[in-house]
């Protein structure tokens, strides 16, 4: 980082770029990080800024997204809003998050599938709607996979004394998907559910489960006579439209068109139709998240507010506003398939063949944690730190009592939270405090409870509120590291892409003037 006594300017591109710096470690697609400080040369050179992201909680609005305020350009949505016309809105993409049991599916998941939707929507030039099933119709008690809010119910049942088991979800109260995500009207257009006269959701299941539904549109009549050309699928058939044009050879195309339907300026989609390949993806991304795609409903911003002031983490540095760092750790499940070949390469690279006899099932805590070099202090003479870096890391796990065990067995405590790490980096960790043993949205996994165990929506809900808040306090750590074998890895990497478009201010201790504060203003 550069340093001197007054502050720097980094002198804008010649054009924006998307960045999110990515550095994979030793065993290749495992634990990655990302940070806001440069590392990927072809973005911008490695030395030239330190971008202050993090989180800051003063109010509803800014738990509302798992990116910054300040990263969101509100125009966008305002002018999608004024402009809205039905006669706008003759070439349709519904999506049904709830088809083919992808709503069994944790946040991860979920959420990767609708950015696909979203991305091909737009790359079709077509409005996005999420259509989700009837309360009668739906599988999850609620009436939605993500759990009950206590605003989901009549206010009837909040004076009454009557079993929970027997309370009514208000009448038009979003289910499904919709219930974490408010869709934006920059993707729908603001467009009514077509065809509602004629064709009801067991129709929209109907058409999304045809084997040809993303390449053959369908077309019905509105009660006025206006034909409206429809695309419906649900997420295995997008998938599967998606990984057919992104194989060997990326058949997505860039265009003008494509960008502005993701809230482009005109300087923007000009430089998006000349990009291609990772690149494309990246600004197609950093697009959406300037246009502010990923905005969570009121109340799920409301409860993952209350919840995180509750944190150790947030007693520690809101009042202080400092910075902090974050690690990922997936186990569970993916230890059994995803993971498995990643675990195996990790011991074989440390001497271990056998397979059947690991030293352990997982990849070591410690490995996330060799990111943290020794070569970001200063040193003197004889290569010793004179200052070490002070740290704060907050750990998002599904197996916290192991992990926990395993900051416990490191060396060089400074006390029983913090560590000192390479000679160099003072890490203090701070966990969830939830003392929850379910972490999966559905459960112990994508197959529910393996005990048996009794669930309820209100259950859901604290697993949901819980997952949101780890992944908002990842989304907005100043340096992140995960692994790509995982949904929320892959989908943190995503929520961290911005357009590089101005000169960003720096002082000496290397804050940028145009960053963001952890807690408060």
């Amino acid at each position: 980082m550069p340093s001197s006594s007054t502050p720097q300017r980094r002198p804008p591109p010649s054009i924006p770029k998307a960045y999110a710096a990515t550095l994979l470690l030793g065993v290749a697609m495992s634990p990655f990080v990302i940070s806001t400080q440069g590392s990927l040369s072809s973005f911008f050179p490695p030395s030239s800024f330190f971008l202050r992201r993090s989180l800051s909680f003063n109010d509803i609005e800014k738990y509302s997204t798992l990116q910054d305020v300040n990263d969101v350009d509100k125009s966008i949505e305002a002018r999608a809003k004024a402009e809205a016309s039905d006669d706008k809105c003759n070439n349709m993409f519904l999506y049904l998050p709830d088809l083919q049991k992808f709503a069994d599916h944790g946040h991860g998941s979920q959420i990767n599938t609708y950015i696909i939707a979203v991305l091909a929507g737009a790359y079709l030039d077509r409005n996005v709607l999420l259509v989700e099933p009837p309360n009668d119709r739906s599988t999850y008690a609620g009436a939605s996979q993500f759990g009950c809010p206590v605003d989901a119910f009549e206010e009837i049942h909040m004076k009454s004394p009557s079993s929970s088991d027997s309370w009514q979800i208000k009448e038009n109260f979003p289910g499904g998907f919709s219930r974490l995500i408010d869709h934006p009207t920059w993707s729908s257009g603001g467009c009514p559910m077509p065809c509602a006269d004629t064709y009801s959701y067991n129709d929209w299941v109907r058409v999304a489960l045809s084997p040809t539904a993303m390449n053959a549109p369908i077309t019905c009549k509105e009660s006025n006579g206006r034909t409206v050309n429809v695309i419906a699928t649900g997420g295995g058939g997008l998938r599967k439209y998606f990984r057919s044009k992104t194989g060997d050879r990326d058949q997505f195309v860039s265009s003008e068109r494509w960008a502005k339907k993701l809230g482009a300026t005109s300087d923007e989609a000009r430089i998006f139709s000349t990009l291609s390949g990772n690149v494309m993806w990246d600004y197609a991304m950093g697009l959406m998240i300037k246009a502010g795609f990923l905005r969570l409903q009121p109340w799920i911003a409301r409860d993952v507010e209350m919840f995180i002031k509750s944190f150790d983490l947030y007693q520690r540095i809101g009042p202080k506003n400092e910075v902090y760092d974050s690690i990922h750790v997936r186990r569970g499940d993916k230890l059994i398939m995803e993971a498995l070949s990643e675990v195996q390469m990790y011991w074989r690279f440390k001497g271990h063949s056998d397979t059947a006899n690991l030293p352990t099932n997982y990849i070591p805590f410690a490995h996330y944690l060799s990111q943290f070099k020794k070569a970001e202090c200063p040193v003197d003479e004889q290569g010793e730190v004179t200052e070490r870096i002070k740290r704060i890391v907050f750990v998002a796990t599904d197996d916290p009592v192991v992990v926990k065990e395993e900051i416990a067995n490191l060396p060089n405590h400074i006390d029983e939270r913090t560590i000192l790490w390479n000679d160099c980096h003072e890490m203090s960790f701070y966990f969830n405090p939830t003392d929850d043993s379910a972490f999966h949205l559905n459960g112990d996994g994508e197959e529910g409870f393996k005990d048996g165990s009794d669930d309820n929506c209100f259950k859901r809900y604290h697993r949901n509120i819980a997952s949101v808040a780890d992944m908002m306090i990842l989304a907005k750590s100043r340096t992140f590291v995960g692994e790509y074998n995982s949904n929320w890895g892959r989908l943190l990497r995503t929520m961290r892409v911005r357009l590089d478009d101005s000169p960003i201010l720096q002082d000496d201790s290397g804050n940028s003037s145009g960053g963001n504060k952890i807690f408060g203003d």
